[in-house]
C-alpha cells in the first residue's frame, strides 16, 4: 500500500513529523525558511493527503477546490481564520487546531508585555545599549505599577482566563471582562459591557478571536472611553484593533502605552508609525514560543493529522 502523503508548510520542531513518520506516513517539510506562495504551495500539496499549516498560509476556496485529494488540515495555532471553513466543510476537508496547549505560553506573553509597555522596558534599555544612560534619574523611565490596578480583559476564554489569574494571584489585581456568557473562577471576576471596561480599567488586554464581530471592534471610539493612563496588550489578532486609531491614541498620548504581540499587517513594514513611537512594545508574533509550547503544538497537529487519515475521532476538531 502506497503511504499516505503529508506536507508540513513550514520548518516546525522535529517531534511532529518524526511521530507521523513512525506512524508508516510520507513526511514532506518545506525546507526553505519562509513562507511558500501561493502558486508553490499548490505544487507542493498536489498528492497529499494531509497538511499541516500556519496562520501565514492563505487556504481559500481556490486553494481548497485545487486539492480535492486532501482529507485533513491540522493548523498550527490556536485560530484558523487563514482557512476557508466553509468550503472546507463543503468538500468533506477536516480541519484542527491547537488550543490549551499555548494557553501558558500565551499568557505569560501577555503578562509580560503588560509589565514592560508600563514600565518602558524597551526605551529604558535602548538608552543603555545606545550610551544614553549617563547617571540615574529620578524622574526618568516613569511608568504605572502593575500591584492593585484594574485588568479588563476582552475575552475571558482560556489564554484570558490564565492571565486573570497571574494578575490576580502575583498583582492583587481586580479583573473585569467582557464574554457572551458568565464565567466560572476561583476568585472575583466581573462580567460588565465592553464600554463599562475600558472606562474602569487601567490594563486592557485583548484575547477574543478574529470574526467579522471583533474585526476592528477596538477603534477611535473605544480609545476615548479608556484612561490615558492605560496600558492596552495585544495577543490576539493584529485586526482586532484599529491600528491608524491607535497610532493616533499612541501620538496624542490619550493613551499611555500599548504592548503589541500581533498588528496589521505581519511582519509590520519598517515605515509604519508604529515603529516610530517610543510608547509601544512590539513583539513579532511570539506568544506561544516556548520550547515546550511549541513542541506540544507540533504533536498535537501530528496526531490530529494520524488520527484524521485513519478515521479515528479527532483530537482537537474546529
Amino acid at each position: 500500500m502506497v503511504p499516505k502523503r503529508v506536507f508540513i508548510t513550514r520548518s516546525l520542531l522535529s517531534d511532529g513529523a518524526r511521530y507521523l513518520a513512525d506512524q508508516g506516513f510520507q513526511v514532506e517539510t518545506n525546507s526553505e525558511d519562509r513562507i511558500l506562495s501561493a502558486l508553490e504551495l499548490l505544487q507542493k500539496t498536489s498528492s497529499c493527503e494531509a497538511l499541516i499549516t500556519t496562520l501565514s498560509d492563505r487556504i481559500d476556496r481556490e486553494f481548497l477546490k485545487a486539492n480535492p485529494q486532501l482529507k485533513i488540515i491540522a493548523n498550527y495555532a490556536v485560530g484558523f481564520n487563514n482557512i476557508d471553513l466553509v468550503s472546507a466543510r463543503e468538500q468533506g476537508i477536516l480541519i484542527t487546531n491547537t488550543p490549551d496547549v499555548l494557553t501558558e505560553a500565551t499568557a505569560e506573553t501577555a503578562m509580560g508585555l503588560m509589565i514592560a509597555a508600563a514600565r518602558q522596558f524597551h526605551e529604558a534599555a535602548s538608552t543603555v545599549r545606545n550610551g544614553d544612560w549617563k547617571s540615574w534619574h529620578p524622574q526618568k523611565h516613569l511608568g504605572p505599577s502593575l500591584q492593585g490596578k484594574t485588568l479588563g480583559i476582552i475575552g475571558l476564554g482560556r489564554i484570558g482566563k490564565r492571565l486573570a489569574e497571574m494578575a490576580h494571584y502575583a498583582f492583587q489585581m481586580p479583573i473585569l471582562y467582557t464574554a457572551h456568557t458568565k464565567k466560572e473562577t476561583a476568585f472575583r471576576a466581573s462580567k460588565v459591557s465592553l464600554q463599562e471596561l475600558l472606562e474602569k480599567s487601567d490594563f486592557v488586554s485583548i484575547h477574543v478571536p478574529l470574526s467579522d464581530e471583533t474585526r476592528g471592534m477596538i477603534g477611535a471610539p473605544e480609545f476615548s472611553r479608556m484612561k490615558k493612563t492605560a496600558v492596552l496588550v495585544n495577543t490576539a489578532r493584529g485586526e482586532v484593533i484599529d491600528q491608524e486609531a491607535l497610532i493616533s491614541a499612541l501620538k496624542t498620548k490619550s493613551l499611555f502605552s500599548a504592548g503589541l504581540d500581533v498588528m496589521t499587517p505581519e511582519p509590520l513594514t519598517l515605515t509604519s508609525e508604529l515603529m516610530g513611537l517610543s510608547n509601544v512594545f512590539l513583539l513579532p508574533h511570539i506568544g506561544s514560543a516556548t520550547f515546550e509550547a511549541r513542541r506540544e503544538m507540533a504533536m498535537l497537529c501530528a496526531r490530529n493529522v494520524a488520527a484524521g487519515l485513519r478515521g479515528e475521532p479527532l483530537l482537537t476538531p474546529v
